[in-house]
């Protein structure tokens, strides 16, 4: 009898984070899920300016909006350096991991994945689109560099949004605007996208609170 068949999805860390740390911090989410997906972590290619922990390990980032290689996602700036290589590296990693189902992104990660998403609607990148995502504590860019990118509506795919009330570094109406972006005009109470609001901070939840939502959310996307 033939196994049945797991999303695999690829999975975007934060700033100061990286593939191994964001493996960990998101084991309970793996262990929850996994009768549904697989995860896969892709490890950010710059090191930003500053020390990292013995926790964390070698802090990454997908671009810096400082001079100084550091990164805020309130930088309102012209800035957007590293961010061209970080997309290389993806597109490369996703053609000897893939195929990839789904994408999950957190913080920066959400931020990264919503501008790679918005590049192949555009037809900038050589990548399938995928068939749904997942943001969590996701932002819109608001680099110049990135201007083209951030006002394009993305409702053809699935979207699943994860935010925190109590988050003080994304605040929820800055989750709400990129969730925006994947809402069809005028539908106000679509299916997608999809949204789980809990009452943390800036990190993705124990997900076992919110299992029916999320594991609604992957068995429409197995069906």
């Amino acid at each position: 009898m033939a196994a049945e068949r797991r999303l695999r999805i690829l999975c975007l860390h934060g700033y100061r984070q990286n593939d191994v740390f964001f493996r960990e911090k998101t084991g309970s989410l793996r262990k929850m899920i996994k009768k549904y997906a697989d995860l896969h972590y892709a490890c950010a290619p710059h090191r930003p300016n500053v020390e990292s922990s013995e926790e964390r390990g070698d802090v990454r980032g997908w671009w810096f909006t400082k001079v100084d290689s550091q990164f805020s996602s309130r930088d309102v700036t012209d800035l957007a350096t590293g961010f061209d290589d970080s997309v290389g590296y993806l597109v490369k990693f996703v053609k000897e991991n893939g195929p990839f189902d789904g994408l999950l992104g957190f913080s920066q990660g959400a931020c990264m994945l919503h501008l790679l998403l918005a590049k192949m609607q555009l037809g900038e990148v050589d990548l399938p689109t995928p068939q749904f995502v997942i943001f969590a504590s996701g932002f819109l860019s608001l680099s110049s560099a990135h201007s083209q990118y951030t006002g394009l509506r993305l409702d053809a795919i699935p979207s699943l949004h994860i935010f925190g009330t109590g988050d003080e570094v994304v605040l929820c109406p800055v989750s709400e605007r990129l969730e925006e972006r994947f809402r069809a005009e005028g539908d106000a109470a679509g299916e997608y996208p999809a949204q789980i609001r809990h009452d943390g901070g800036h990190f993705i939840p124990p997900m076992s609170r919110y299992k029916q939502p999320l594991i609604s959310f992957l068995e429409q996307q197995l069906a």
